[in-house]
């Protein structure tokens, strides 16, 4: 999906990306990127909010499992996490990205319930690991 379309989707289905002004800068079928800015998502500390990161990184997850779907074959795709753990190793106060990757080569089968596991990092300062559910809707209700 070309990525300004992505975005525009992500905002209207997920208003509160939009709030965060969270936006992918990059998308294929083995790697994402998600641009998280610092501005408006600071604490009382002066670093980013834990939330908003945490935010990123599984919007970064979810879209990697998305464009894989879709390039599986997948006419009306889904994603939902299931299980995440994350680690916050320091402070940040800049803009930061997230990177998504497949920690585990997926097999993706239309019409089946799948599970895909992702890597999803900001440097060295936030490590993700995050599982979805991937599926199809059908398409009489897509």
């Amino acid at each position: 999906m070309d990525i300004a379309e992505l975005n525009r989707r992500i905002c209207a289905d997920i208003p509160s990306v939009g709030a965060m002004r969270l936006a992918v800068i990059s998308a294929g079928a083995a790697r994402v990127a998600v641009r998280i800015p610092a501005e408006g998502n600071g604490n009382d500390k002066g670093t980013l909010f834990a939330g908003v990161l945490y935010s990123g990184l599984v919007l970064a997850g979810w879209c990697l499992a998305m464009e894989r779907a879709r390039g599986s074959g997948f006419v009306h795709p889904w994603a939902a996490i299931v299980d995440a753990s994350v680690k916050y190793v320091r402070p940040l106060r800049a803009d930061v990205e997230a990177v998504a990757v497949f920690a585990e080569e997926p097999h993706l089968v239309p019409g089946a319930r799948n599970w895909v596991c992702t890597s999803v990092s900001i440097g060295s300062e936030v490590a993700f690991v995050g599982r979805y559910a991937v599926g199809e809707t059908p398409a009489d209700r897509g």
